[in-house]
């Protein structure tokens, strides 16, 4: 009897399905990826997780593709030096795209000149042959930079 019992128990645990993954965090696992990579500079982890439509849109009104974005970071004329959430949020509109919002406060050296300020941001993120890319991004500053 205690041998069917604890067949039953195995057969159990291989039949029922795992615990599937929430579309918003397997978001947040891709945006968190990709926060890293971009404080590191590790141009080829950040280009893995953007989009090849890539439209993102700087706080100061700049547009980039992914690779003006990519080019920025691995020449240094933009260097994020801190990036931390002050809020994040994620929204999914369907298995395939999500959209993220959220307020962050950022420290960086755009050409040598380092700055702090708060963004609100509108992330849209889109799976993309299996993975999560960045697809849209939009942020604007609240208040004035701190130059340091």
């Amino acid at each position: 009897m205690r041998r069917l019992a604890v067949c039953l128990v195995l057969l159990s645990l291989v039949c029922l399905p795992a615990r599937a993954i929430s579309v918003a965090d397997e978001v947040r696992t891709a945006d968190t990826a990709r926060v890293l990579a971009t404080v590191r500079s590790d141009t080829h982890r950040i280009a893995s997780l953007l989009s090849d439509q890539l439209h993102y849109g700087h706080a100061d009104g700049r547009m980039q593709t992914k690779n003006e974005f990519i080019a920025a970071v691995r020449t240094s004329q933009m260097k994020y030096e801190a990036y931390d959430y002050l809020e994040r949020e994620v929204a999914p509109v369907s298995d395939d795209v999500a959209i993220m919002t959220g307020r962050a406060k950022l420290k960086v050296s755009i050409n040598g000149r380092r700055l702090e300020f708060v963004i609100q941001f509108l992330a849209v993120w889109r799976r993309e042959h299996g993975a999560w890319h960045l697809f849209a991004y939009q942020s604007a500053q609240l208040g004035e930079p701190v130059r340091k």
